[in-house]
């Protein structure tokens, strides 16, 4: 209720929120920036992120592997209880090196729907900078099952048969040998402190400080999330763990826990055709119906999402518009995106080659080789149309270094072959005066800039209206250096 209703609500009657509109008429700059960023404008590494794949790009075998190591349950399994919560089916299970697994049955006639779904998003989540468990499409038979003596007589008030269990498996899907396929997801190490709340801090945890709707990864998450469908992001989907180092000391690890509803799957089945789109009690939509008297064609009935393959389910990048994408409830982070925000996680996604992609991909090992080709060519399609659409809105320059006299810079929309080259226009200021220097490629001769600094210097795309970067220069004697990058 708190967050389908009332946090909503309260946004929207928040007063003080809403005066300060009224100078952000005027061209006052009003949204309240992520704190977390260093000097760059990056997200320095943490226990909630690490900078992988836009700062160095993770090896396409690592992707076509997945996160980790591709480690599966052994066989035998025995069950110890039965999942419990959520719309999918399973349950935890001891393998037989003793590790415990949660096995959570893909949906009925889908067979790999969920459990592909799952392990593309979270590689390429991983590949993004975020913490995820270890999941593994699985397939087992019902040989391979027993159930702990325990839990068939009943202890603590939980009775399972293997009657019970015969009728649990007739709601899975098989695989072409006959098995049935599921997602295994290895127990976390560590002591589980359960879900973070996504407007505040964790009480008790030194490390953990900023508020953490004001953290860059969260709301940049947005980004990613559009890009790969993750419609179901809420604060039970993540979890935190105490991970101990020595005795008595620590620190608190952050993990997206389910990113099983992803690309066309939701926990029973094919997504729904408008997640993505609204949200579960989404008051725009409802309006909308209403002002219109029901005489308006939603945009995900136009979106034709429909795969017709049973292990991809509804996705696609037709109306597909990364600004307009809406989760199932709204993630306080995610409404306190701003564009500064949304180009930095436009970044990373557009850190992903088509080769990376492809191998995230192949890491699900779908049976039906039009999965693979359906879902790498619609990421591929939804990919391009986040990057450009955050693109023109923030000019992606980035990645500024000095260099023999000359401050260089990458053009990511050239990078990402969005857009052949183009000229830049350079405004430089010093203790009041202002200097234009056009430039033919993406770097500044540090000879054009005239006094001794410092520099202020705002670099946009000619002809285009896309918000600049800046980045403040200092000088040392005939040296400079970068002090300070901003975009937006």
């Amino acid at each position: 209720m708190d967050a389908l209703l009332f946090d909503p609500l309260a946004h929207v009657f928040d007063v003080p929120d809403k005066v300060l509109l009224i100078p952000g008429a005027f061209g006052a700059h009003t949204p309240r920036e992520a704190v977390d960023v260093n000097a760059y404008d990056e997200v320095p590494n943490s226990s909630w992120f690490t900078n992988r794949n836009h700062v160095r790009a993770v090896p396409v075998a690592e992707l076509r592997q997945g996160p980790d190591s591709a480690v599966v349950p052994a066989k035998p399994w025995t069950i110890e209880h039965l999942k419990g919560g959520g719309m999918s089916t399973g349950f935890w299970i001891k393998d037989a090196a003793g590790k415990r697994w949660l096995v959570k049955l893909d949906p009925s006639g889908g067979p790999q729907l969920s459990s592909g779904a799952d392990k593309i998003a979270r590689t390429l989540l991983h590949a993004a900078g975020y913490n995820v468990p270890h999941n593994e499409p699985v397939g087992f038979r019902r040989s391979d099952l027993a159930i702990s003596a325990e839990l068939l007589r009943g202890a603590k008030g939980k009775h399972f048969s293997d009657a019970d269990l015969d009728s649990l498996l007739t709601r899975a899907p098989q695989l072409s040998d006959g098995s049935y396929s599921a997602l295994a997801s290895l127990a976390l190490s560590g002591h589980v402190l359960g879900a973070p709340s996504m407007k505040h801090r964790r009480p008790g945890d030194s490390n953990d400080w900023y508020t953490h709707t004001n953290r860059r990864e969260l709301r940049g998450l947005y980004v990613i999330c559009s890009w790969i469908g993750d419609w179901d992001v809420k604060e039970e989907n993540f979890v935190d763990v105490f991970e101990t180092e020595r005795e008595g000391t620590g620190y608190v690890e952050h993990y997206i826990l389910d990113a099983g509803s992803s690309l066309g799957a939701q926990a029973d089945g094919p997504k729904d055709p408008q997640w993505g789109y609204e949200g579960v009690f989404d008051l725009g939509a409802i309006g909308r119906r209403v002002v219109t008297l029901g005489f308006t064609e939603d945009p995900w009935r136009r979106a034709h999402q429909e795969s017709g393959i049973p292990s991809v389910g509804n996705f696609g990048p037709h109306e597909f518009n990364p600004g307009r994408f809406v989760t199932e409830v709204e993630d306080p982070a995610f409404r306190a995106l701003t564009d500064r925000d949304a180009y930095w996680g436009a970044k990373i996604v557009a850190s992903f080659s088509d080769p990376q992609i492809a191998a995230a991909v192949e890491a699900a090992g779908y049976e039906d080789p039009r999965a693979s080709a359906y879902v790498t060519r619609t990421l591929e399609e939804r990919r391009d149309k986040v990057v450009r659409y955050w693109f023109d809105r923030v000019a992606p320059l980035d990645f500024f270094t000095v260099d023999y006299g000359v401050v260089r810079f990458h053009d990511l929309a050239v990078d990402r072959g969005l857009c052949p080259p183009r000229s830049y226009v350079a405004e430089a200021r010093s203790h009041g005066s202002i200097q234009h220097i056009r430039l033919p490629s993406p770097q500044l001769p540090l000879q054009a800039l005239h006094g001794p600094g410092p520099f202020e210097v705002e670099l946009t795309i000619d002809g285009s209206r896309a918000k600049p970067a800046r980045l403040d220069l200092v000088r040392t004697g005939d040296a400079f250096t970068i002090r300070r990058v901003r975009h937006g």
